[in-house]
């Protein structure tokens, strides 16, 4: 009997210290969807995908949410959340980053009207037209330098459903080229039916690397980042990373 309580004890101990271990990991972005979905949805987005299973093996919990770019970016540097989800390195340089991206994109390919006759060639060929982009993303040194100067010719859009707005926009007449990540441009013009209404018009840059970036202002963020990153590597060796970019249409880059 002794040894029954004894080693139920020892049980609750163990059980105990593995519950204050466990962390509640919030990450956040505006809606970017293949990177982050709806969070009601079984396919709630790649990146939080990968977050939940890589976090779950670590003994930690994600809770995702839908906040503002800007918003989430400022939040989660004064460590209100952890993270945000589908950041590039221009977006928040002050944040801790893991070394493993989770996606690489190119964040400034542009995409038209199927009739339409333009084509991105370098930066003078967007003086005469409308350029549709979305508030406090990077774009690039260049492209956003452009943006920053040239006002009157861009329309900014902002909120959960930007991309949306601007590809109606675009199909309104009321811009007449998007600036996007391919695979968010493509995926949002599945969602609404219009795949076969648009076409590429070039980009500014190769591909560069996507990742969720953690809060420099919490003291775990470096252990965050490592897991995530050794994660990845973990995930990409059994196949499950590949499996999960599947789902969203998507292929490994490695």
């Amino acid at each position: 009997m002794k040894k029954s309580i004894f080693l139920l004890a020892a049980l609750l101990v163990i059980y105990s210290a593995s519950n204050c271990r466990a962390d509640r990991i919030t990450i956040v972005a505006d809606y970017w969807c293949p990177i982050n979905c709806d969070p009601s949805s079984l396919q709630p987005g790649l990146m939080v995908e990968i977050a939940q299973i890589v976090f779950a093996n670590a003994g930690h919990t994600i809770e995702y949410k839908i906040v503002p770019w800007a918003r989430a970016i400022q939040d989660s540097r004064e460590g209100k959340f952890t993270g945000i989800i589908g950041a590039l390195r221009g977006d928040a340089p002050d944040f801790i980053f893991p070394e493993n991206e989770l996606l690489m994109v190119s964040p400034n390919a542009f995409f038209v009207k199927n009739d339409s006759k333009w084509s991105y060639n370098d930066i003078a060929s967007l003086s005469n037209v409308k350029l549709a982009a979305v508030s406090g993303y990077d774009y690039g040194e260049i492209l956003n330098e452009y943006i920053k100067k040239e006002g009157k010719n861009v329309d900014l859009a902002s909120g959960e459903d930007a991309g949306e707005r601007n590809i109606k926009k675009l199909l309104m007449g009321r811009v007449d080229v998007i600036v996007e990540a391919a695979p968010v441009l493509w995926y949002t013009a599945a969602k609404i039916g219009v795949t076969d209404q648009l076409k590429a018009a070039g980009q500014v840059s190769e591909a560069v690397g996507c990742y969720i970036a953690f809060s420099p202002a919490i003291a775990k963020s470096k252990e965050y980042a490592r897991i995530l990153s050794d994660g990845v590597d973990t995930l990409r060796k059994s196949g499950k990373l590949q499996e999960i970019l599947q789902k969203y249409g998507l292929k490994d880059w490695k």
